[in-house]
Formats: structure tokens, sequence, C-alpha cells
């Protein structure tokens, strides 16, 4: 089945989660999601940030689930703090709540708990995994690019910005974010004319008009 695939693929990498909510009928549920295909599973919970701020001092999680509203702060808010802490830069972060998804940053993986599922969840890890592999696929593209001779060296560093362009628009669709992906496309091509212009000696490029 795809659902067994997808668990499969994420099993390398994810192995501890940590499920952040106040309401414990809605933690056991969170849990049971995210175990029912994996029961190797090493599943913490916690209550509230506190909780959860003492228990990452001490111990660590792959994928870490968050409800947004906490006695104690914005599962969201939270979410953007663990993203920015270096020991957290491997872990699957997602808001899982019962607010509309839209009220929230488009940067931080949300899910919806009215259509929580197993599916949902691995489908959500499988996504991050894959856009952190683009991303770092990109990072090394841009420093292979950074030994170029003299005319790569001029040109290498914008190929490979574009590049990455390009494997983030194609992670947003697979993430199901089209906008965001047209978006990361208009901005390719842009970076396209430009450069066409450059190598062109001041050619004039412009986008062809649409069909009517």
């Amino acid at each position: 089945m795809q659902l067994a695939t997808q668990g499969d693929n994420a099993d390398k990498a994810v192995s501890t989660c940590l499920v952040i909510d106040d309401d414990t009928f809605d933690r056991h549920m969170i849990k049971r999601c995210v175990g029912r295909e994996r029961p190797d599973m090493r599943l913490f919970e916690c209550a509230t940030l506190s909780e959860a701020r003492n228990f990452l001092d001490q111990a660590s999680a792959d994928l870490i689930l968050i409800d947004n509203r906490l006695p104690d702060g914005l599962g969201a808010d939270y979410a953007q703090e663990l993203r920015n802490d270096s020991r957290m830069a491997d872990a699957v972060i997602c808001v899982v709540t019962g607010d509309d998804l839209r009220s929230l940053d488009s940067d931080i993986a949300a899910l919806s708990k009215d259509r929580l599922s197993t599916r949902t969840i691995w489908d959500m890890v499988s996504g991050f995994l894959a856009e952190r592999e683009i991303l770092r696929s990109s990072e090394k593209a841009q420093l292979v690019a950074d030994f170029g001779d003299q005319m790569g060296e001029s040109l290498a560093p914008g190929m490979a910005r574009m590049l990455r362009t390009l494997r983030m628009s194609r992670a947003r669709v697979a993430r199901r974010d089209p906008q965001k992906a047209i978006d990361e496309l208009d901005k390719l091509e842009e970076m396209l004319i430009a450069m066409s212009e450059v190598v062109c000696g001041g050619v004039q490029h412009r986008r062809p008009a649409p069909e009517a």
C-alpha cells in the first residue's frame, strides 16, 4: 500500500515523536494516528509548552506535533521558536489544530485536527523530508559553483539560485501549495531573463504576451 511505503521511507529519519496538547483525548488520538503504522515509534506527550521545553532540554524528538492553543502560549509561536533552534534543525515540526489553517503562517507545517489521519501525518513527514533533501542538495550545488573558473564564477552562483528556486517550487507543488510554487516560478523566470541579458550582451527579452 502507498501509505506503508511513505511510512517506511520516513522510518530512517523519524523514530521519536513528541505530542504537545493540553487535551488528553486529542493527545491520545494524535498518538494513535502516529503509531498505527509505526508500533516501534517512541511516543512522548506534554500538556504545556513549559513541559515541552523541559523535555527537549533533556531529550530530543524527530517529530514534534503541537496544538496551537495551549495554556501558556500559541503552538505556532513555539513552532517558530523551535525552527530557529539549531538543535531542532533535523526535526519535523508541525502544528496540529482545530483552527483555520489559513490563519497560520504559511511557512509553518500545519494539519487540521478535523481531518487528521495516519495518512495526513506521514504524507506531511515525507514531504518535509523530501524538501529538506532538496535544500541540502542545493546548498551543495552552491558550494561546487563557487569553485568555477572566471566565467563560471560570474554565472554559477546565479545558476545555483535558479536551480534552488526550481526545486523549491517543485517541493511546494508536492506539499499542495500551488500559489507559492507559481510565485517561485515567476521569480525563476525573472532570473533567467536577467541572466540571458548578461550573456547576450544586453539583448532585451520580454515575457510572451498571454494567449487570447
